[in-house]
């Protein structure tokens, strides 16, 4: 990709909100019900990068419960005291719980245009605040050579992630959140060397829109970036040129085709997206 493509690349990630990591999920009153005897399943998803891999080792996920009777759903304010920098069990704001998860090497790039898996799963008996992943060693290939990635200078392998009552999609007894591993925002480069700065964005399908869509032909490796004033999200096609793009907030939006190999851009503007809907786009075929 040309400095020109990589510098337009950087202008639309840094359009995105860059606000800590926060749940947005589906139904405020289905959270009345009681917060015991439930189960909380987090999936996974990719905003992918160009690499060829994005390996990423997980060893853990914790949910931290708010077991209190009090009905502040921002953990005694917006200030968030809550740090969590003392990695206790317990503390005055809740305690954590382990869930259940397959320990291991996920590939990011395997989940992208709108796969996700099941990260992780488990009983809950309180309301559910927080979800902490423990991330061990990190690698990316590109052009088929790879390198590790390290910590941004007083990052740690802990990713936090908040959460409120009304961001949960429930199903039967079961709440459900997707986790979007924005890599193209989380890796970054310097001097030839990787470092590793996780960004999430979490969602669900019933409170969030999604696109989807083809391009070709796949001579232009077009990169397909969806983006407003207030949200962006990027897509890699498929060989076939398809795409998909989820967890979007309702909102207008401008679809970019950013082509290469001497292929011109395309735009589309005034795409509208609404929460649980998904939006078919035509297909385009992009010209030199």
């Amino acid at each position: 990709m040309t400095n020109r493509k990589s510098i337009r690349i950087l202008f639309f990630s840094l359009m995105s909100s860059v606000a800590a990591l926060v749940f947005y999920s589906c139904s405020k009153s289905e959270m009345s019900a009681s917060v015991s005897d439930q189960q909380l399943a987090v999936f996974l998803t990719d905003h992918p990068a160009d690499f060829d891999n994005v390996l990423v080792q997980i060893t853990a996920v914790e949910v931290k419960l708010d077991t209190s009777d009090h009905k502040n759903d921002d953990f005694y304010g917006n200030s968030d005291m809550d740090a969590d920098d003392d990695h206790r069990g317990q503390d005055s704001y809740g305690q954590w719980d382990t869930l259940k998860i397959d320990p291991g090497t996920y590939d990011l790039l395997r989940l992208r245009n709108g796969v996700d898996t099941l990260l992780a799963q488990g009983n809950i008996n309180g309301k559910a605040r927080k979800i902490r992943i423990s991330v061990g060693s990190v690698t990316v290939v590109k052009d088929s050579v790879s390198y590790p990635v390290n910590l941004m200078p007083g990052i740690n392998n802990y990713i936090y992630i908040k959460l409120h009552d009304e961001h949960f999609q429930r199903s039967g007894n079961v709440q459900q959140v997707w986790l979007d591993f924005d890599v193209s925002r989380s890796i970054i480069e310097i001097n030839g060397k990787y470092y590793l700065r996780p960004v999430l964005k979490p969602f669900c399908d019933r409170n969030s829109g999604e696109i989807e869509g083809k391009v070709g032909p796949a001579d232009a490796a077009a990169i397909v970036k969806v983006y407003n004033a207030s949200d962006t999200a990027t897509a890699i096609p498929d060989k076939k040129g398809g795409f998909r793009i989820r967890g979007l907030s309702e909102g207008d939006y401008t679809v970019l085709y950013d082509a290469n190999n001497g292929y011109l851009d395309t735009t589309v503007t005034n795409v509208k997206i609404v929460k649980g809907r998904e939006m078919k786009l035509p297909a385009v075929t992009l010209k030199k």
